[in-house]
């Protein structure tokens, strides 16, 4: 850990919770990702890309950002225009889970952000997706490509990063948003998966501090 990590905010304590390794872990370590060892406007190391949903495009980049829960990088998909209902996700390499706990910051701006979960492939995964500024959150489930709402939230925060730690256990599924309590449901059919950072259609979103706990 090096001498940025000592100065940031309560955003990154309550991401950083969970974080013990970085780099490419086995599904019973901890990985961590804060892009800082990324070169800004490339795209990021241990990331595969896929749109899910709705087909557009989409484009991940490492980005410098003012304060982010680690400094200076985080990643952004920088397109800003991309069709409602198409998932942008950048999927983790090399860790697949079940169960865990798995934190993600988000910068506070207008569209949906969150993190995918449980990726079998390209029809089979579940969605996790706030809007930063307003707080509303859906947790959705994609069996064979078709998408079923499975719990509805709503958040509170006004800081410039906010905090979304979805916990998975089996069946249930539960978040919290800046710390308290956002959703939580059931997921009728829990599978072993990769997990990633997810952004749903138009807005420039920001993330840092991707944070995969597996269950031990």
């Amino acid at each position: 850990m090096n001498a940025q990590n000592a100065r940031r905010g309560p955003v990154a304590v309550a991401l950083l919770a969970a974080a013990l390794v970085c780099g490419a872990s086995p599904a019973s370590e901890t990985s961590r990702n804060h892009f800082d060892s990324d070169a800004p406007m490339r795209e990021p190391g241990f990331f595969d890309f896929v749109t899910l949903g709705t087909p557009g495009q989409a484009v991940w980049k490492v980005v410098t950002e003012f304060n982010p829960p680690s400094a200076p990088n985080a990643i952004s998909q920088v397109l800003a225009e991309r069709p409602l209902e198409s998932i942008a996700a950048a999927l983790r390499r090399n860790v697949v889970t079940r169960d865990g706990t798995f934190s993600i910051g988000i910068k506070r701006t207008a569209g949906r952000g969150g993190m995918v979960l449980r990726w079998v492939d390209e029809k089979n995964f579940v969605a996790v997706l706030v809007e930063p500024f307003t707080g509303e959150a859906r947790l959705m489930s994609y069996r064979q490509g078709r998408a079923t709402e499975l719990a509805r939230g709503q958040g509170e925060g006004d800081r410039a990063w906010c905090a979304l730690v979805v916990t998975a256990s089996g069946p249930t599924l539960s978040a919290t948003w800046e710390g308290k309590p956002l959703l939580e449901a059931t997921d009728p059919a829990p599978a072993s998966g990769r997990a990633g950072i997810a952004t749903a259609g138009p807005g420039i979103m920001a993330f840092d501090e991707f944070v995969i706990r597996p269950a031990s």
